[in-house]
């Protein structure tokens, strides 16, 4: 049985305003393979590294929950960090408008907008000049 992939919730561009956001959130930028890392798992093609409980390939190394441990196009975010992003999403982008519908949110650091950014980057529609 191949292993599957993540929830598609987990990919930045299919990330919506409505989405949970929890403690700990991890999100698939674009161009990130990891359908082909578990296809190698499954095919036998990984490499298991005992002494971290890993399997590793492709250069990434994929914990139990299957996502690449080594987190090369994958960020994980706060719930403040992934509040942000939800809302320059909402925001199509318009980071202004963003940062006006958050301006109130005491758990909203300045740290959580440059994580954000970081990620928002990344995604369809973001406009540039963040």
């Amino acid at each position: 049985m191949p292993l599957k992939p993540p929830n598609n919730r987990h990919n930045l561009n299919s990330i919506r305003p409505s989405n949970p956001a929890k403690e700990k959130n991890t999100v698939v930028l674009p161009g990130a393979d990891v359908a082909a890392g578990l296809a190698d798992i499954s095919a036998g093609r990984a490499t298991w590294v005992a002494e971290s409980s890993r399997y590793e390939a492709n250069g990434r190394k994929y914990d139990r929950n299957r996502l690449p441990g080594v987190r090369s196009g994958l960020r994980d975010l706060s719930r403040s960090e992934y509040k942000v992003l939800k809302q320059l999403i909402g925001a199509d982008g318009d980071v202004a408008a963003a940062r006006d519908a958050l301006r109130r949110d005491p758990s909203v650091s300045e740290a959580h907008w440059r994580s954000a950014l970081e990620v928002f980057q990344h995604h369809k529609s973001y406009r540039g000049g963040a």
